[in-house]
């Protein structure tokens, strides 16, 4: 009998990945770009994230499924723009891991001085060996990281803002200037999107997705502006908001921090990606036998596929082919394609003007960000895209002439 999640354990699994590395890379560079007026950023992109939490969460639980927004998708545009939606958040999950995991390799060698290649490959098998394991382990794990991030960060900032003088110098800028801010603060954004890919695999979806949400929201948010805050008014070093209460032990704390950030959004998004591979497979969209789930429910094909790629891509990235930076680009840009597709379908779906009015706002922050995507990416994005709505013009006039 497969074991299922409650809001605690689901909420465990999001908190360290939508956090992810950007709690540690973001408040120092807004910071760098707009001075004391980071905090006014911070709190106009959580009040997106806010919504952006609030609008899948009522995806997921309208239209539960492995696939996730490739769902709403469906209902909204059709077949064949699901499967561009799922085949952007796949191509996604193909390159984004293991740039994540070099980070984290990184941060292993500041640790260990062993060498950070050979340990980008031990993190990323330590990954796969974890999602062997029922959803619930999964969770029960990332709950335990999260619970140990979240207190770290926050005990620290906090005991940093109780020394400050807690003045807000504010100089000039632009609007430009706020713009790029804001831009930047947009990837702490992604990753409320892959909790539909879960949604068959909680307790009670209808009320355990929203108060997931509604935990998981609460902690990142406070975690988001403490850590903002502190590092704005304290020594403008994220090792130095551990420094007053950790003393010594700051910097292997951040860094183990890191470790942990990278390997939750791992975590998160090869296990999503697996179900929904499983779940196009069930469909037919993919050779059936990537459909398999074990005793534990876990697509253990799909994540065989997946790990065979990632292995490719390391392989890649250890002979100096592919950069950590270009895997990243790419990855970005499919995820925001996925996303994109989602915000849409939101503002076709829901009846509320509301929502509507926030899906619309979301598309455009989402299609803004895209645009600064390479040349050769967006042509390659364009092509895909005009494929998949030609088969779905295709498909909508053989049923219009079927009806007729």
């Amino acid at each position: 009998m497969n074991k299922k999640m409650g809001a605690l354990l689901l909420s465990g699994l999001m908190i360290g990945p939508i956090l992810g590395s950007g709690i540690i890379i973001l408040p120092p560079a807004v910071y760098e770009i707009v001075g004391n007026y980071a905090i006014f950023a911070w709190v106009i992109m959580l009040a997106l994230s806010m919504l952006f939490a609030h609008l899948f969460g009522k995806l997921s639980v309208m239209i539960p499924g492995d696939s996730g927004v490739a769902l709403a998708v469906e209902r909204a545009f059709g077949t064949h723009i699901k499967n561009l939606a799922a085949i952007f958040f796949a191509l996604a999950v193909c390159f984004g891991p293991v740039a994540v995991m070099a980070t984290a390799g990184y941060y292993f060698e500041l640790l260990t001085h062993f060498n950070e290649l050979w340990l980008t490959g031990i993190c990323l098998l330590f990954v796969y060996l974890l999602l062997t394991q029922n959803v619930t382990a999964v969770g029960k794990l990332a709950f335990a990281m999260s619970s140990f991030i979240v207190i770290t960060l926050f005990a620290g900032s906090a005991y940093t803002l109780l020394y400050t003088d807690g003045t807000l110098s504010l100089g000039s800028i632009t609007v430009i200037e706020f713009g790029q801010s804001l831009l930047l603060l947009f990837w702490a954004l992604i990753g409320w999107e892959v909790v539909g890919n879960y949604s068959l695999e909680v307790k009670d979806p209808e009320r355990t997705i929203p108060r997931a949400i509604l935990i998981s929201f609460t902690v990142i948010a406070s975690v988001s502006l403490i850590v903002a805050m502190a590092f704005q008014w304290g020594n403008h070093t994220m090792s130095g908001l551990l420094t007053g209460l950790f003393g010594s032990f700051a910097t292997p704390l951040i860094s183990t921090i890191t470790i942990i950030l990278c390997i939750s959004t791992v975590l998160l998004v090869i296990g999503a990606v697996s179900r929904l591979i499983a779940d196009q497979a069930k469909q037919g969209v993919l050779p059936r036998w990537l459909s398999h789930k074990n005793k534990k429910q876990v697509p253990a094909r799909a994540l065989t596929l997946m790990f065979i790629i990632h292995v490719c891509m390391f392989v890649l990235y250890a002979a100096n082919i592919v950069s950590i930076s270009q895997l990243v680009a790419i990855a970005n840009a499919f995820f925001l394609c996925n996303a994109l597709l989602g915000v849409l379908a939101c503002m076709r779906i829901f009846s509320s003007p509301f929502l509507k009015v926030g899906a619309a706002i979301l598309a455009s922050c989402f299609f803004s960000i895209l645009l600064f995507s390479s040349p050769i990416i967006l042509g390659v994005i364009t092509i895909v895209c005009c494929y998949f709505i030609r088969l779905q013009r295709i498909t909508v006039k053989k049923q219009m002439h079927i009806q007729q």
